[in-house]
């Protein structure tokens, strides 16, 4: 598996109709690989912002190759190249009780249930306060191998919202909104197997429109 990153610049028009619209960006990032070599490649990506620059991550199975990306919406008259990392010696790398600082952006969504309201059952809905945002991830840590401790001296978990945005756009004459939260925080690994599952697919649902990519920093000792 590769992570590789773009810097894009944000004031180029094409590239202003992506960060507007996931679905345009979803094509721009699948548009990067072979079409055969999508056929069994799940690829992940989104949007991170690093003080001023504005990034383009994509995780997946097979090498990107963001040439045209670079002519539509990077520095093209620069020189300018991307990176791309090949992940699986840092995978390798991961163990059980190990801690690590993670971003994360997800789609915190629910389904109602018919005892909630039949009428309305089945419909799928976002959480919109930060504590049920929060709480949302907390609820699906375990299934996905890892949990998230507490600051050392308070009852409240290592987690941060650092962004929320909500986008829409329409697909086939309808309107989608997808909601995009930005997590921060730490989390120990619980289960390896279940932990590199969710590195490899994803965590929650919008996943084409840029969500469920959980990236890990330096860890702690």
């Amino acid at each position: 598996m590769y992570l590789s990153r773009l810097e894009v610049n944000p004031f180029r028009r094409k590239t202003m109709a992506a960060l507007d619209s996931p679905q345009i960006m979803h094509a721009c990032v699948l548009s990067s690989f072979p079409s055969a070599s999508l056929q069994n490649d799940r690829v992940l990506w989104r949007i991170d912002k690093v003080g001023s620059a504005t990034y383009l991550l994509v995780q997946s199975e097979s090498k990107p190759d963001f040439s045209h990306l670079i002519d539509q919406m990077g520095w093209p008259s620069s020189g300018q190249q991307w990176e791309t990392l090949d992940y699986e010696p840092f995978l390798n790398k991961l163990q059980n009780g190990q801690s690590w600082k993670f971003r994360l952006k997800a789609n915190p969504v629910r389904r109602l249930s018919r005892s909630a309201n039949d009428s309305a059952a089945g419909k799928t809905i976002h959480h919109v306060t930060i504590d049920q945002q929060n709480q949302w991830l907390i609820d699906r840590s375990a299934k996905n191998g890892f949990s998230i401790p507490h600051v050392p001296g308070c009852d409240s978990p290592s987690l941060e919202i650092k962004q929320r945005d909500l986008k829409q756009f329409n697909r086939n004459n309808n309107k989608v909104t997808v909601s995009m939260v930005t997590f921060e925080g730490v989390l120990t690994i619980e289960d390896i197997g279940l932990f590199n599952e969710a590195i490899r697919k994803g965590i929650g649902k919008a996943k084409a429109y840029g969500c469920g990519m959980i990236t890990l920093a330096r860890d702690y000792e």
